[in-house]
């Protein structure tokens, strides 16, 4: 669960164990129930297949985790009168140390374990060392509102697409300091919101036959680093105005950066889950074709990405970069994931700076809702993205991680 999957494989359930503390009256739940904002429920839908255990006692939930096996474990802490998360307390006793909740974990160890609870990165570090890769905990104390609405942006990108960990979290935290943050729902401390603990995915661009086919003497420098030599894409950068469905408000560096992670991440997903489809010979880019080394090849790449769009790349490199498929893939999301930033917000000092956007309408932009303009400055293949009706849709799966986002013209 949550690693991600080859295209063809977009069927493949992640299965959720979901287990709250809910030990509240009738009477509570009754008051609780009918407060202004909703907090719906995690139910199967999509790619989730979820199985809920409520207030259960520990050997309940050690026979349901080994027989039902799931990739993702989401342990629920109370709700406090107060609004907010407490710790969780299942059949009247309250799992308060690290050891309390270590010791539920068997031999059957998910990939993720979500804790909403407070304070909880002590519980995290030693669920982490007991082998679970990754696991989603809270530093300080927060209130149902920030986590209905980190965990319904987080499970919707996990719903919606076949992604990993390392994305989903961090579209759900972009989508947590858009909302959260600058509707002051929770401070801007660092330490305030989710955190992931668990290793950083990396993109494996090593060749196997480095070492074991070629002499010592041939290709000192690329035999001695022990991996090839990175590709180079030929891209232009362009200008994208982005119509935002939201009240006008101040459009500030926070603000920028929030909407400018979470569509790095967007585009990120779309990469990391890309196939290499075909190549072809193809000249080099006439202004930099007086640069290239002698052994410089160039390729032509057609590219299907996560959501099934098509985009088109021009690739240089080695000879042993470009014609292994296996490893020009591989090189390709490395430089784009790795080495870019993908994404860049335009500051416009004069235009932006607090300055309230002007508001939009139009019956035929978000049917008539309030709008507004940003600037972003995006790679043409990701344009090519945002032209097609696929990648729309990915997007619009993923309304409860962003607000709607509506691309304008370049220019």
């Amino acid at each position: 669960m949550l690693q991600f999957h080859p295209q063809g494989a977009s069927k493949q359930t992640c299965t959720v164990l979901a287990v709250n503390s809910d030990t509240r009256s009738v009477e509570q739940k009754h008051l609780t129930d009918h407060r202004k904002y909703p907090f719906p429920e995690l139910v199967s839908s999509g790619r989730l297949e979820v199985q809920s255990l409520c207030n259960p006692e520990k050997e309940q939930f050690r026979k349901v985790l080994e027989s039902y096996q799931p990739s993702f474990v989401y342990l629920q802490g109370e709700k406090l009168v107060n609004e907010e998360v407490g710790p969780l307390v299942w059949q009247g006793v309250e799992l308060s140390t690290p050891e309390d909740i270590s010791e539920l974990f068997g031999t059957t160890l998910p990939t993720v374990v979500y804790l909403e609870i407070p304070n909880g990165e002590s519980f995290a570090e030693a669920l982490h060392l007991k082998g679970i890769p990754y696991v989603v905990f809270w530093k300080n104390a927060f209130s149902q509102y920030a986590a209905c609405h980190f965990r319904q942006a987080f499970f919707s990108v996990v719903q919606s697409s076949c992604t990993h960990t390392w994305d989903a979290f961090h579209l759900a935290h972009a989508s947590f300091k858009l909302y959260c943050v600058q509707n002051n729902q929770v401070l801007t401390d660092s330490d305030m919101g989710p955190h992931l603990l668990g290793d950083c995915l990396k993109i494996n661009v090593d060749s196997p036959e480095i070492g074991e086919e070629e002499d010592e003497d041939d290709d000192d420098e690329e035999s001695s680093s022990g991996s090839l030599p990175s590709i180079q894409i030929h891209d232009d950068e362009m200008n994208l105005r982005f119509l935002i469905c939201g009240a006008p408000s101040t459009v500030d560096e926070s603000l920028l950066r929030c909407l400018e992670d979470g569509l790095r991440t967007l585009l990120t997903i779309e990469i990391r889950g890309c196939k290499l489809h075909g190549k072809y010979s193809a000249p080099p880019p006439p202004l930099q074709a007086a640069s290239f080394s002698r052994g410089v090849v160039t390729m032509r790449c057609d590219i299907s990405t996560c959501s099934s769009a098509h985009i088109s790349l021009l690739v240089s490199g080695s000879a042993q970069a470009c014609f292994n498929d296996q490893l020009l893939e591989n090189h390709i999301k490395n430089e784009i994931i790795e080495k870019s930033q993908i994404v860049h917000a335009q500051h416009n000092n004069e235009a932006n700076k607090q300055i309230m956007s002007e508001p939009r309408r139009s019956a035929s932009i978000a049917c008539g809702a309030t709008i507004f303009e940003i600037t972003m400055r995006l790679p043409q293949w990701a344009l090519q993205l945002y032209s097609t009706n696929k990648f729309y849709a990915s997007c619009t799966a993923l309304t409860n991680s962003m607000p709607a986002v509506l691309s304008d013209n370049t220019i």
